[in-house]
Parts: structure tokens; sequence; C-alpha cells
């Protein structure tokens, strides 16, 4: 009998160009994705895959039922769609964050997925943009939250919040305290992350545009060790402005104002548009609602509260 499972084995194999990458996607062992195969191939009497290739190519009518294939899983889609039940399907949703949508929106963004989708169940993983685009054309990953470091026909892009960022250093650098043109702030040692973070790139991009060569130190690829290297007096970082906001209050950092003001970074939430794509805009949709880049605010539990829980336990 025909399954949709054999025919999504058939187009992950396809897209992504392996077994062992549809097993990947599809949340399976690869034995599992070669006995869907070998099913719908046993079923329609003709190989679909040329075994004597390394690679996994279509043979010609494997190319036919392709074709067809993802016209029925299109269908399907589009019916669970129009009952609003894109998630029937799902069973995981792998997102990729960078590390300061982690330190600052994503647990609000867990809450709100997990209180949605109960049955699916969300896998976040957090690492530099680049890594993260990367791991979305891999098919290891459903959606990505990532600056603009993609231009891949392949993915669909939502726009999420643009991020703020301000020059800050350290109180205690000697940094004059006046407007700063831009060449005069690139004579100090400037504190990035290694080249794989994506505002960085759009940043070393941006410098070269604007004809400043900068002292560029690298700090590694954490924010925070980044901030922390900055309050210590290494140098001067560009920091996301609303996150790091508290630490120029209490005065650990402070402020430089340039006369060539920082471009603000548009963040968008991408996923591949090649396939079943419904539940994946949804969840994107869901980031826009929930985006924002300011630090959270703990809140403690009231003492009284929690005295009187402890009374009615006992």
């Amino acid at each position: 009998m025909l399954t949709f499972k054999q025919l999504e084995a058939v187009y992950w194999i396809a897209r992504l160009g392996s077994f062992a990458a549809a097993a990947n996607k599809l949340h399976t062992t690869q034995s599992a994705i070669s006995k869907r195969v070998g099913e719908l191939e046993q079923l329609l009497k003709v190989p679909l895959f040329d075994r004597n290739l390394r690679t996994a190519r279509l043979t010609e009518k494997g190319m036919e039922i392709l074709v067809l294939g993802e016209e029925i899983l299109q269908l399907r889609e589009r019916l669970l769609a129009s009952a609003a039940c894109e998630s029937i399907t799902v069973k995981r949703f792998r997102i990729g964050v960078t590390e300061l949508t982690a330190l600052s929106w994503l647990p609000k963004f867990v809450q709100a997925f997990r209180s949605a989708y109960p049955a699916v169940d969300l896998q976040p993983e957090i690492d530099l943009s680049i890594d993260l685009c990367d791991r979305l054309a891999q098919g290891k990953l459903d959606l990505i939250m990532v600056p603009p470091v993609f231009n891949d026909s392949n993915f669909s892009a939502l726009p999420l919040k643009e991020l703020s960022l301000s020059w800050m250093c350290s109180p205690n650098l000697g940094v004059p305290k006046k407007r700063m043109a831009l060449a005069e702030i690139a004579a100090f040692p400037i504190l990035m992350q290694i080249e794989r973070s994506g505002v960085d790139v759009g940043y070393e991009r941006w410098f070269r545009e604007c004809g400043v060569a900068i002292q560029r130190m690298y700090a590694g690829n954490s924010l925070i060790s980044l901030s922390t290297l900055t309050m210590a007096g290494f140098g001067i970082s560009f920091l996301p402005s609303e996150y790091f906001s508290d630490l120029v209050e209490q005065g650990q950092l402070r402020l430089l104002h340039s006369t060539d003001p920082l471009p603000r970074v548009r963040y968008h939430a991408v996923f591949r548009n090649d396939g079943p794509t419904a539940f994946a805009r949804k969840v994107a949709l869901m980031a826009q609602q929930h985006c924002d880049f300011s630090k959270p605010v703990l809140t403690k539990p009231k003492p009284g509260k929690a005295r009187s829980s402890n009374r009615t336990k006992a």
C-alpha cells in the first residue's frame, strides 16, 4: 500500500542528496528510509534510485515519481492547512538561534510554542549565524532566526525585529568624551566575534564600504565574553543596545557617540521553501510576535506566597 512516509523518503533523499540526510530530516534511521524506498519500488515494480552510483541519484522513472509524489505531499499540506492542523504530521521541530536570541527572547518563545503545540518536540540549537544556515541547508534544522547572511532560492525568510547596536567601551579606557568620526573610533582596538557571526560579517562589509581599516581583535564566539573583555578595557566593541543598556546605566560600560551611526541589523526567521512549509511559516509568524532583544527581567516569587505554599503542603 502506498504511504506518505514512502513518498517523503523519496522526496527528501532527492532534495538533500543522501539516504542519511533524509533520515536525519525525517527523524528516523537510514535503514528505515531504505526500507520505505524498497517498499515503494516493490509496489511500483520500478527502481527509483540508481544503485550503481555512490550518490543517491534518481532514475528516469524515479524523477517522474518524485514530481507526482511532491504534488501529493503538497495537497496533503493544503488540506491540513485549510483545517488549521499543520502540526499533525510534525513530531519534532528543530530551530537554530544565535546567542543573543537565546539570552533574550528564546525562553518566552519556547513557552509559547509548547503551549500552542504540546505534541511537538521542540529542539532549540544555539550557534553562529553562518553555521546555522549551513545546518538548515543540510536539512539538520527546520527553521533558523538569524541576521541576513543567507542568499539561497531554497530559503524563505520572514522579517523579525531590527537589532540596534552601539559602540561601547570601558569608562576607564581613556576614549575621548566627544562625538567621534568612525576613523577615530577605528584607531582603538575593535573587539569582535569570530568570522562566522552574521552581525560581524555584515559590519566588516560596512567598514570596507566606509573606507575604514580597523584593528580587529577576535573575542571568540561568545557575546558575553565579548562584553566582559570590553568592560575590562581590552578595546571598543559594538554591542546590542537594548540587551546591554543596564550595564551602561550601572556605569560598567560607556556609550560612544559616532558621526557615522551603526547600521541596524534585521533578523529573519528562515526556513526551506521546498517541501511542506505551512507549519514552519506558522512558527516564523510566532517568532515575529515574540522577538525582543532586551534583557529579560527575572521575577522572584513573593516570600509570603512561598511560605503560604509550604504551610499548605505541610
